[in-house]
């Protein structure tokens, strides 16, 4: 559960980094987003596991 609280809070910082992100700057939009990315995909691994973000088959 800690593990979990601390993805929360990264997940939150990296979302007001992208709201006070100058909209016309989309290199950075784009590095804040693909972060904001990698961190939900975190999340959902502390939260559920990592059984939930296996791969499809396929790829």
């Amino acid at each position: 559960m800690l593990e979990l609280g601390k993805v929360i809070l990264r997940l939150e910082k990296a979302r007001r980094e992208l709201l006070n992100t100058d909209p016309g700057d989309k290199e950075k939009l784009l590095a804040v987003s693909r972060k904001m990315d990698r961190l939900i995909v975190e999340y959902y691994r502390a939260k559920h596991g990592p059984e939930t973000t296996r791969p499809a088959a396929g790829r």
